[in-house]
């Protein structure tokens, strides 16, 4: 693969930033990487020692602390640090504010879920499955009508009717 800075050489390095929608990764040929992380890959034993990848990390973190303190809501005067800290928006203008945060933040609170699955309180849970039923029934018999199979809906027919007197009594 060749670096993604100079396209030219082979990438020798593989930066992986961040973690869900803000993950980014990027191959790098050594020169390039020397250039745009000002790490000195040319020292003695490991050019990746754990002092030279801590003090990387440190800046890095640093950097972005700033970068989302300095933001602001301009209504409510809520910062992307503490919507994320509290898993709550300061207001409704917040989400236009941070538009380009929520998915990361609606991801974060959500615990990675991405998608939204519903809750239903257990006493309708039972009602609910018998409506759905006799929904799927229904689309059932329209078209055994209108396939004109008669005997198919008259049965169909009669397991809606029973659901229904069943679903009554409850």
């Amino acid at each position: 693969m060749k670096c993604e800075i100079c396209n030219e050489r082979e990438a020798a390095i593989h930066i992986s930033k961040g973690s869900g929608l803000t993950h980014q990764e990027q191959y790098l040929c050594e020169q390039c990487a020397n250039q745009s992380m000002d790490i000195n890959y040319n020292q003695t034993d490991n050019p990746f020692d754990i002092q030279t990848l801590l003090k990387m990390l440190a800046g890095n973190s640093k950097r972005d602390q700033t970068d989302t303190e300095e933001h602001a809501c301009p209504t409510c005067g809520a910062t992307l640090q503490s919507i994320v800290k509290n898993g709550l928006f300061g207001c409704s203008h917040c989400y236009e504010y941070f538009e380009r945060h929520v998915p990361e933040i609606v991801t974060r609170v959500q615990l990675n879920q991405q998608r939204h699955i519903g809750k239903i309180p257990s006493q309708a849970h039972d009602t609910l499955k018998l409506k759905r039923d006799i929904e799927t029934l229904e689309r059932t018999l329209q078209e055994k009508v209108k396939t004109q199979a008669f005997e198919e809906a008259a049965v169909i027919r009669d397991q809606i009717q029973e659901l229904k007197d069943g679903g009554a009594h409850e």
